[in-house]
């Protein structure tokens, strides 16, 4: 019982100490900065590009299977194509997504439902600005991680125990 009070009480303490943190707003000028740093030190312009300029050899699951070349993407056994995610409060502001172009895997060039393709994601940092609470011409810029489909891979199905 004891235990339980002690660990009630952290719980408290430490939602009241976190939300006594001052937010920090920055102007617009700081906000392009601050960003332009972010994006030159963490993320490579050239990689981002490459993927979205590099021609998405195949468009459906049927032409990836009869095709089998071009890409990593299209001669996967789960293959995927990229789509640009796009978010005006995030930096970078465009990201390149994956998707998968089969719900089964491609095995011996025939569409398989004994298998799945699914998203293997990775996560990675970006920043994310919000008004400023008591400044609208400002902004609070934080860090944060998210989780980025980056290609598919093929599984055996999960099964009901």
């Amino acid at each position: 019982m004891l235990k339980k009070i002690l660990l009630g009480s952290l719980l408290i303490l430490s939602d009241h100490t976190s939300s006594a943190k001052k937010v920090s707003c920055i102007s617009e000028d700081k906000l392009t900065k601050r960003t332009g740093g972010f994006l030159r030190k963490y993320w490579n312009k050239t990689s981002l590009s490459k993927i979205l300029d590099a021609p998405q050899d195949a468009g459906t699951c049927e032409q990836a299977a009869m095709e089998m070349n071009g890409a990593v993407s299209s001669r996967a056994l789960s293959p995927w194509r990229f789509h640009l995610d796009r978010d005006e409060n995030r930096f970078p502001i465009e990201i390149s997504f994956a998707e998968c172009l089969c719900e089964g895997c491609i095995i011996k060039k025939r569409h398989e439902m004994a298998y799945n393709s699914v998203l293997v994601f990775a996560e990675l940092m970006v920043l994310k600005k919000t008004p400023c609470p008591y400044d609208p011409t400002q902004h609070v810029v934080r860090k944060e991680f998210i989780k980025v489909p980056v290609a598919c891979t093929c599984v055996v199905p999960k099964y009901a125990k």
